[in-house]
């Protein structure tokens, strides 16, 4: 459970969070008046602080998907380190299942095997680019540890998938979030939450975590074996590009890539209509496409 104050006016209302739902409370009228202000209102951003290791304060920042009464269900939000401002640059995602996307296992031992130390510095491995809402990104997929980091280092970390930011905006962090995992829910055919962890970066030191419904802690992944001979480099280029047409809720620019399904979805009656209605989509993308190419309109 997440707690501690957003600011609104020139006071703090104390909040809970669970399950990605803040509850606010407080006997003062300030409620009230955010209440006023806010109610049914949609994405928009609050400031706060967050108390998670005795009475020191963290900074905070929320991004409200709406707003009902004195409760706001968030869409994610930012946790900075202590005494650490709004400084970051990078996102860096931690996912299991795209680990064995990106071949972590067989790159590891193939760095071992040439004799590279992965304990005193990372290596990239891939490197792509993709467009996402007008802007061009780069995605860095990267093994090992920085030994300079000392005690600051994550050492359960794996691969980590690195994005510079452009805005340094939370909803960037979100759209990047988003598109990265319906690329592992693609290529694994599976809709868990796929991150560990994600996490901010400034001059490639920590600065802040970013948490979402996609990020898990129990997230893992044993589908490395179905990767054993893929060419990361030749297929994920063209999937990313094609996934980070749409970065929002709904799909409406990229070419649907199947059914997504997860263990409580799977065989259910939802699941034919799901297949039904994606296969809908790609043959109406099809036929415009064909049509505007034999000149029609």
């Amino acid at each position: 459970m997440v707690k501690g104050f957003v600011f609104f006016r020139d006071g703090k209302i104390p909040f809970v969070i669970e399950d990605y739902r803040m509850e606010l409370f407080t006997d003062d009228s300030l409620l009230k008046d955010f209440t006023k202000e806010h109610n049914f209102k949609n994405n928009y951003i609050l400031q706060g602080q967050y108390f998670g290791n005795g009475f020191q304060a963290q900074k905070a920042m929320f991004l409200v998907e709406r707003s009902i009464g004195n409760t706001c269900y968030l869409r994610c939000y930012i946790i900075n380190m202590l005494t650490v401002e709004d400084a970051y640059d990078t996102i860096g995602l931690q996912s299991p299942s795209l680990d064995d996307v990106f071949r972590y296992g067989y790159n590891y031992l193939d760095m071992v095997r040439a004799g590279v130390n992965l304990a005193v510095e990372p290596k990239d491995i891939y490197k792509t680019q993709f467009d996402m809402n007008d802007r061009q990104y780069e995605l860095t997929y990267r093994i090992g540890h920085d030994n300079r980091l000392g005690l600051l280092e994550d050492f359960d970390r794996k691969g980590e998938l690195l994005v510079p930011l452009k805005t340094i905006e939370i909803q960037e962090c979100y759209d990047i979030s988003m598109v990265l995992c319906r690329l592992a829910m693609f290529m694994t055919s599976q809709a868990e939450a796929p991150f560990k962890r994600i996490t901010l970066y400034k001059d490639g030191r920590p600065r802040g975590w970013f948490y979402c419904p996609l990020v898990s802690k129990e997230a893992v992944s044993v589908r490395d074996m179905m990767f054993y001979e893929f060419d990361v480099m030749r297929y994920i280029p063209k999937i990313l590009n094609n996934i980070a047409l749409d970065s929002g809720n709904k799909i409406r620019k990229s070419i649907s890539l199947g059914h997504l399904g997860n263990f409580d979805s799977l065989f259910s009656p939802s699941d034919s209509w799901n297949r039904l209605w994606r296969l809908n989509i790609c043959l109406i993308n099809w036929i415009t496409k064909r049509l505007k190419t034999q000149g029609f309109r």
